[in-house]
């Protein structure tokens, strides 16, 4: 079990919501806590109206089911109905297993929960249990559980390549399964309808195949094409059904997709980025780990009218990516237009993780009162709860998008990575590289040299957009000393590219002057005196001669050290002798 870091004496309290970026208008509390690596959510649609009556459930990663009740009471619903023992504890990569989906069918009181476990011989496997309770309003114990082992036991399974969600419709149970690391070379299972390894699959809720599946032949239950409703899949950790449509939000390795499926269909994951990205809905890139997924089918006092009939997904994020480099984890936003068949907008992010510690995001559901989400990992004081996000108007919650101007965030989500590189972030070689050091210099070249000054001036002729708004703006660079002129020419050149060059490739992004000030000055620095610049300039030809930022701690260290060293001696060798 992991271990929290508490703050010292003197220390400030630990402040969670600080961890958060928002939309605005919307608050964020925490609704139960008490939990061991949470995984999935799911809300009964019609609970009852006692206090102890069960609200939703909440799936632990190690094997249990907790369900909290309306007075937000925790009780364990079931444990200890499979073996698991990984070989390394999360947020290490063979931590990424256990039990990670789980779904209610009201009318039966069925609760269904999918999870790997380890059999006899220590072999990773798929399974499933269905546990029966109360129809209507469940229970806080269940009253017997089946489990549907012979429907998974002739394949192995894998670490985050696992069975995932699962979800009920109508008389139906869907589920989604990883492909367990089988694609490519030989073993290419997720494409060939005789495995269940990545793919969605349809079964009665006894667990037994539907004789309408597109493959099915009979009723052998270890027959895996019996089950198979469509293939090609990598990590379908994502799966809703809206109107008895069915959506799959799938993990790629370097991308993501989201994508309604059909049946009898081969959505072509073949071990390839591009075999991901062939007929999906929205890519996400780079991957960020898209995982449960819910939709809001109506507007509330909680999800008003701009954010119903819209779906959210958990972004994971990549274990092995720093949070304050890989800002991406969160929920996303999609709004599909079912008539269309296609997104009416762009997605975007309802919700982000700007925390420095490590984060996980898997479980989340929208409930009555908000949407639930739950992080995986503990947070820095030791708690794990489940979080509720809701509306409650402006000013509800002090870190939103709207205002929050983070320049390294905003040079992501603007795509500048694509084009740039800065430090270890950015893949792209079309635009100049953005490292501080480099730039100035290029710039001190080019802005400061009489042929931009003569092209600059001859812009002021154009009576067309963008150069005739941005005529004062190239006076006040031209008219800018020193740093200031590179200063203020890159805040210009980040808000319109053309304003001073028509040849110019960069786009406008849409950036507000606000945010253009960040990133200047994150990129540049808010001291743009002579002095600072020398010191400045001191400074890299000093760390220049140091190869790498992660081995300039030692460095440091050890001059340090060696200046402490000699003050102690010249202290020591000054000393007066006795007689």
């Amino acid at each position: 079990m992991l271990t929290a870091s508490f703050a010292n004496a003197g220390e400030e309290p630990y402040d969670w919501k600080a961890d958060w970026t928002l939309e605005e208008t919307f608050s964020i509390e925490i609704d139960t806590e008490g939990y061991h690596f949470p995984s999935a959510i799911a809300f009964i649609p019609e609970p009852g109206n006692g206090p102890k009556d069960p609200l939703y459930f909440v799936t632990e990663l190690r094997g249990k089911v907790k369900v909290v009740a309306n007075d937000r009471s925790v009780h364990t619903f079931a444990e200890d109905f499979f073996t698991l023992v990984p070989r390394a504890e999360l947020p290490s990569f063979g931590g990424e297993m256990g039990m990670a989906g789980i779904c209610l069918d009201p009318g039966s009181g069925y609760v269904f929960v999918t999870f790997t476990y380890q059999d006899e011989k220590g072999i990773l496997r798929n399974n499933m249990v269905r546990f029966e309770s109360e129809p209507g309003t469940f229970s806080l114990k269940p009253v017997s559980q089946t489990a549907f082992t012979e429907v998974f036991v002739e394949e192995q399974s894998a670490p985050s390549h696992q069975i995932g969600p699962c979800q009920v419709h109508g008389n139906q149970l869907y589920v989604s399964v990883g492909d367990a690391f089988a694609t490519g070379g030989l073993r290419k299972k997720s494409q060939d309808i005789n495995s269940l390894l990545g793919k969605v699959l349809r079964m009665t809720l006894d667990g037994k195949p539907i004789k309408t599946n597109p493959y099915y032949v009979d009723d052998d239950v270890k027959k895996a094409r019996n089950y198979v409703w469509a293939s090609g899949f990598r990590n379908p950790f994502g799966l809703s059904i809206v109107d008895g449509r069915v959506f799959v939000a799938d993990n790629g390795k370097n991308v993501d997709r989201f994508i309604e499926i059909s049946g009898g269909v081969n959505y072509g994951w073949d071990g390839s980025d591009m075999s991901i990205s062939t007929n999906a809905l929205a890519v996400f890139f780079p991957a960020q780990g898209v995982a449960q997924m819910d939709f809001a089918r109506c507007a509330s006092e909680a999800l008003p009218a701009g954010f119903a009939r819209k779906f959210y997904v958990t972004l994971c994020g990549d274990p092995d990516t720093d949070p304050i480099k890989d800002p991406g984890r969160g929920v996303m936003m999609l709004d599909y237009d079912f008539g269309a068949g296609k997104l009416a907008s762009v997605p975007d992010y309802f919700l982000k993780y700007r925390g420095s510690s490590f984060q996980v995001f898997a479980g989340l559901a929208v409930g009555p009162d908000g949407l639930y989400l739950a992080p995986i990992l503990p947070f820095k004081d030791g708690r794990s709860p489940i979080l509720k996000v809701k509306y409650s108007g402006p000013g509800a919650h002090p870190h939103t998008f709207e205002n929050e101007r983070d320049p390294q965030q905003l040079l992501e989500a603007r795509g500048c990575y694509g084009c740039h590189t800065l430090g270890e972030n950015g893949w792209g070689t079309a635009g100049p590289n953005l490292d501080r050091k480099q730039m100035v210099a290029r710039l001190k070249s080019k802005l400061f040299s009489p042929t931009y000054v003569q092209n600059t001036f001859s812009l002021d002729s154009l009576d067309i957009e963008p150069y005739k708004s941005y005529k004062d703006a190239r006076k006040e660079v031209l008219e800018s000393k020193g740093m200031d002129r590179i200063n203020i020419w890159v805040k210009y050149h980040i808000l319109e590219p053309k304003f001073d060059n028509p040849y110019s490739i960069m786009p406008n992004v849409g950036l507000t002057d606000d945010e253009a000030v960040a990133i200047t000055d994150f990129l540049i620095g808010k001291d743009t005196s002579f002095q600072s610049e020398m010191k400045r300039t001191a400074w890299d030809s000093i760390t220049s001669y140091i190869p790498e930022l992660r081995y300039r701690h030692m460095v440091y260290s050890f001059l340090i050290g060696l200046g402490l060293a000699l003050v102690i001696v010249i202290v020591f060798l000054g000393r007066p002798k006795k007689g």
